[in-house]
């Protein structure tokens, strides 16, 4: 097929996967609104996902979705393909060859810049090596975690990926019209990057800011303050369109980053008015607040329970909390 036959078959393409996911996101939309838990939104998004195939969501923008479905991450990890003749790789996935041999297929012949790590949980990060081996580019991220912050948790990271170059806050890589700004933005995990093209007003918001569910923030590596903060460093970049690792693209950013602050703050709420009738036990809170979740989503919900009590106790030093409630909560791996 000619370079031209190709352009024009991808732009088809775009356009027919376009119409399915303006359909799927109405249905996602008609869902959320409608309180329905997010296990129900995750069968859905499952039911209609096409795993290993390209997908066009952008102009030069294409996603390969891995096949590593869960309750709490949708129909799998999202790796995306950026760029025109030269592409960035975003969120390289899950340690799967099938995977791996998809995103190269879409890759084609075209030379890889860089692979971008969001954070280093292993559906994101494992992945990363073989590409690099089959690519020879560089890997990108914030840093690895330290030994004393891996031996605090349970949860499923990525111990031995160290990128080979480390990146700061607000630093700006490549040039032209697919040059891409790093975005530190901690809160669901210590390492968490976010990557924006600022010449496109497209975002890539990891695992931070999804558009079918809310995000799981779990103490000691999640921590609420931070994760606030960095909805707000989100908001500020004034994206048009947000490419989240899980799940569907969000056409409206700053409405759904939002409405993320909004329910944070109205749990944040709830938490705080639980502690003060003297219920201090995540469990009991999520008992008391969360309905229709899957038991790997009463984990998450008790962790993100903590982390809302850590909160409290920093902001009123006066209340009167009982520590071990924001203490030895982890949930499965992630």
């Amino acid at each position: 097929m000619k370079k031209g036959e190709c352009a024009v078959s991808l732009e088809a393409d775009r356009k027919v996967a376009d119409k399915v996911l303006t359909a799927m996101r109405q249905e996602i939309m008609t869902l959320n609104n409608t309180n329905i838990p997010s296990p129900v939104i995750a069968a859905k998004l499952c039911s209609a996902a096409s795993y290993g195939s390209i997908q066009p969501v952008a102009r030069g923008v294409s996603i390969v979705l891995a096949k590593n479905p869960k309750d709490y991450t949708g129909p799998g990890t999202n790796t995306y393909i950026v760029g025109d003749d030269t592409v960035w790789i975003i969120d390289p996935g899950p340690e799967c060859e099938a995977h791996v041999d998809a995103v190269m297929e879409a890759v084609g012949g075209r030379k890889v810049a860089g692979i971008f790590v969001t954070h280093t949980h292993i559906d994101h990060s494992r992945a990363a090596i073989p590409l690099k081996l089959r690519t020879g580019a560089k890997t990108y991220g914030f840093g690895a975690l330290s030994a004393d912050i891996l031996a605090l948790t349970e949860e499923d990271v990525d111990a031995d990926f160290v990128p080979d170059v480390a990146l700061s806050d607000g630093q700006l890589l490549g040039e032209g019209d697919w040059q891409m700004l790093a975005l530190h933005t901690p809160g669901h995990f210590p390492n968490h990057m976010g990557y924006m093209l600022p010449h496109k007003g497209i975002l890539f918001s990891g695992d931070h800011v999804m558009g079918w569910s809310t995000t799981v923030v779990v103490p000691p590596l999640g921590n609420m303050a931070e994760y606030l903060s960095s909805l707000d460093r989100l908001e500020a970049v004034g994206a048009h369109l947000m490419l989240p690792s899980h799940g569907l693209a969000v056409e409206e950013p700053t409405t759904r980053i939002r409405e993320v602050r909004e329910h944070r703050m109205l749990r944040h709420a709830q938490v705080k008015e639980c502690l003060e009738r003297g219920i201090d036990d995540p469990s009991a809170i999520v008992e008391e607040l969360y309905t229709g979740l899957t038991p790997r989503l009463i984990a998450a919900a008790e962790g993100c329970v903590a982390a809302h009590i850590e909160l409290v106790v920093a902001d009123d030093i006066s209340m009167p909390i009982v520590l071990r409630a924001a203490e030895g909560v982890s949930i499965p791996g992630n």
